[in-house]
C-alpha cells in the first residue's frame, strides 16, 4: 500500500471523504512477526498514528490463515472442527477468521444490494433450524427475488419450540423457560424488519408469501402506508418451478446441503446466535455474487446480475474481499445487521457477557 485510502479515526474529516490535498504523512515503521516491516502514517488533521494494518483483514491477528480455504469449506458441509484441522490451527481462530471475513461479506452486500433493480416479485419466507437445542429453534426470514433467486435480506429470530413432544419433552421445555424464553412476538418482529427493506419508491411491488398469520398482521399493520401486494399461498403446494415460493424453497435447500450447522439432525448445529449467521451471510455472498444462476444452457450470469447489478461493481466490490478490512462506519448497516456486526444478537442461555474487540465499532 503506497497511500492509505482515508484516515481510521471515525472522528476525522479524513475518514469518510479525505481531501485530494496531501492530508498524511510517513510515521516511520515498524516490524511484526506477523507481517514484517509494516509503515506508519501519521493524520495531519487529527494527529492520529496508524499504518497499513489497520486496512488488513489481519488487524491484530497473530497468524495468517487461508481466508479463501475457509469460505470454501464453509459453502461445501465443512465444520468447524474440519476447518481447524485442514489449517492446524485452534477452532476459536476459525471462529474468529470466520467473523472477520463475514464483516466483509456484509459491507459487500449492504453496498451491492442497493444497486439492484429490484422489478421482479419478491418471496419471503422462514427457514427453520436451531442453535444451542433444539428447544431453542430458530427462523431465518428471507426475501429473495422470484426470478433471480437473489436473497436481498435475512434476519434471526429464536421462537419456542413447537410439534409433537413427549411429557418428559414438555417438562424439560417448561424447566429450561424458567431460565430463557423465546419472545412471543420475535416472528412479526423480524418480519417487520424485512418489510422496511423492500423499495417501493419504484412501483408497488408485489411480496408472495406463506400463510403464516405473524405476516399477514405485520402487512396489515402498516396498511395504508405502503403499496406492497401481497399473495398469500400455501405451503402445503408441491415444492416445483411452477410455485411462486420456489425461490426460497431452493434457497432452504441449498443451506440445507451446503451449511454443516444446518444440515437435517446435524452434530455440527450452531451454538452461538452470532457464530451462526456470520456463517450465513459469508455463504450468501457466494450465492449472490459468485455462483452460476444455472449449469445448463450456457448460462454465466451470477443471481446478483439476473437482479439487475452490474458484473464490473461486483467485481469492484470483490476485489480484495479476502485482503482487506470493512469498517462499519462506512457500511450504512442498521438493525440486526449492525447488531451482527457488533456481536449483539442474543443466545438463549448465554448470561456471560462477550468480549468486542473496540475495532469492530471503527
Amino acid at each position: 500500500m503506497k497511500s492509505p485510502p482515508f484516515c481510521p479515526n471515525t472522528g476525522c474529516p479524513n475518514h469518510h471523504v479525505p481531501p485530494p490535498t496531501r492530508w498524511f504523512c510517513k510515521s516511520g515503521h515498524y516490524l511484526s512477526a506477523l507481517s514484517g516491516k509494516v509503515q506508519r502514517f501519521l493524520c495531519l488533521s487529527c494527529s492520529h498514528r496508524f499504518s497499513t494494518q489497520s486496512f488488513s483483514i489481519d488487524y491484530y491477528a497473530k497468524r495468517k490463515v487461508d481466508y479463501h480455504g475457509i469460505d470454501m469449506q464453509l459453502r461445501s458441509t465443512g465444520s468447524v472442527r474440519d476447518m481447524s484441522r485442514d489449517l492446524a490451527v485452534s477452532t476459536s481462530t476459525v471462529i474468529n477468521r470466520i467473523s472477520r471475513l463475514a464483516h466483509n461479506a456484509l459491507a459487500v452486500h449492504i453496498a451491492l444490494c442497493g444497486e439492484a433493480v429490484q422489478q421482479e416479485a419478491l418471496v419471503a419466507d422462514g427457514f427453520e433450524s436451531y442453535c444451542v437445542s433444539q428447544y431453542f429453534p430458530n427462523n431465518i426470514t428471507l426475501l429473495a427475488g422470484k426470478q433471480s433467486q437473489y436473497l436481498y435480506f435475512a434476519n434471526y429470530c429464536t421462537i419456542r419450540r413447537k410439534g409433537r413432544m413427549t411429557e418428559a419433552q414438555k417438562r424439560t421445555r417448561m424447566r429450561l423457560e424458567r431460565r430463557w424464553r423465546a419472545d412471543p412476538q420475535a416472528l412479526r418482529k423480524a418480519f417487520d424488519e424485512l418489510l422496511t427493506h423492500i423499495r417501493t419508491d419504484t412501483g408497488s411491488p408485489t411480496l408472495v408469501t406463506d400463510e403464516k398469520r405473524e405476516y399477514e398482521r405485520s402487512l396489515r399493520a402498516i396498511g395504508t402506508h405502503t403499496s406492497i401486494k401481497h399473495l398469500r399461498l400455501s405451503s402445503k403446494l408441491p415444492r416445483t418451478l411452477q410455485n411462486d415460493l420456489f425461490s426460497v424453497n431452493y434457497l432452504d435447500r441449498e443451506i440445507r446441503k451446503d451449511c454443516a450447522n444446518h444440515v437435517r439432525e446435524t452434530v455440527c448445529f450452531s451454538r452461538n446466535v452470532n457464530n451462526c449467521m456470520e456463517r450465513f451471510w459469508v455463504y450468501f455472498v457466494y450465492h449472490n455474487y459468485r455462483k452460476q444462476y444455472r449449469i445448463r444452457n450456457g448460462e454465466t450470469r451470477t443471481h446478483a446480475e439476473v437482479a439487475g447489478i452490474e458484473a464490473a461493481a461486483i467485481r469492484r466490490m470483490l476485489r480484495g474481499y479476502y485482503t482487506r478490512r470493512s469498517f462499519l462506519s462506512k457500511t450504512g448497516l442498521t438493525g440486526s445487521l449492525r447488531s451482527l456486526w457488533l456481536r449483539k444478537l442474543e443466545t438463549p442461555m448465554d448470561s456471560i457477557e462477550r468480549y468486542v474487540p473496540r475495532y469492530l465499532t471503527a
